[in-house]
């Protein structure tokens, strides 16, 4: 396939895309949008020579197109090129959604007969120049129609990135797992932040102190794995600490519920690593298990 692409969606996922297509030998024919200012601005990102085009305009012509928009939009953008006839040259048609297999695409392979696919860059997308410093090395997971497959793939592989094809059934778990390991980790990291303030911290001191732990527990994740990088209370089968813990976070219903659903969790990965024994668990679970409402 001709090393060129067209990007819809000139936002910072498709603008990055876009930037690091280009630094791997790629031609980015044109970026489309609806916001032509805001399209502008992401082709004249990208390079000399890319167009700035709306949706439909931006996909004539390419052999390979990328929807880097909205989830929402993905299939509403879909039949609108479908509709055009814009898609008769296109070989692959593919989105960059986490949470979305390629059959979101269906109704243009049905209507212009290219293949789709999706492919997703697995890390945070806070700003274009945020992307460009964190993106290459990450994984590029994608799936979809098997002439998808090895585009997909070469793209991922002269952006930098390292390319993981998933089956189309996986992609809504993936993106799960994805979420927990990031969205919800910024959500705990704020939860911790609040118990700060509990205790008279500032936000901005709080942070400071837990962020060598974090980055810590991190890297021995990295290094030795989830259950072998356990410490703590239930790690040690300190039932009186997390009955403590408990009492105190009696104020904070919300939190206590938070801690208690995690604790389950981390008292089941210490019995799994052996760090406490059946019995041990069995109390701790049953400490860590949410009351009823007469106990409330």
């Amino acid at each position: 396939m001709t090393r060129e692409v067209a990007i819809i969606g000139p936002g910072r996922v498709g603008t990055a895309i876009g930037v690091l297509a280009r630094q791997g030998g790629y031609r980015v024919t044109a970026v489309g949008g609806r916001d032509l200012e805001k399209t502008r601005r992401a082709a004249a990102r990208i390079g000399p020579g890319v167009a700035a085009e709306s949706v439909t305009a931006a996909a004539a012509g390419a052999r390979l197109v990328l929807l880097t928009v909205a989830d929402d939009a993905i299939t509403e953008v879909a039949g609108e090129l479908a509709a055009s006839g814009v898609l008769k040259g296109v070989k692959v048609l593919a989105h960059c959604s986490g949470a979305l297999p390629g059959e979101a695409l269906a109704v243009a392979r049905d209507a212009a007969g290219c293949a789709v696919g999706s492919a997703h860059p697995l890390q945070t997308f806070p700003s274009v120049d945020g992307a460009l410093a964190r993106l290459p090395g990450a994984f590029w997971v994608y799936e979809g129609d098997a002439p998808a497959w090895t585009p997909l793939l070469e793209l991922g592989v002269d952006m930098g990135l390292r390319p993981l094809r998933i089956a189309s059934a996986d992609k809504t778990g993936y993106h799960a797992m994805a979420v927990m390991a990031s969205n919800y980790l910024v959500a705990l990291m704020d939860a911790a932040l609040t118990l700060g303030g509990r205790v008279g911290m500032d936000r901005g001191i709080a942070w400071e102190a837990l962020k060598p732990l974090v980055q810590a527990t991190l890297a021995n994740i990295d290094e030795l794995g989830t259950a072998s990088a356990l410490t703590g209370p239930i790690q040690r089968g300190d039932e009186q600490t997390v009955r403590r813990h408990l009492a105190w976070l009696a104020a904070e219903p919300a939190l206590e519920s938070l801690y208690r659903r995690l604790g389950v969790r981390t008292a089941a990965l210490a019995l799994e690593a052996g760090e406490v024994d059946e019995d041990a668990a069995k109390q701790l679970l049953e400490l860590l298990a949410e009351p009823g409402p007469a106990r409330r």
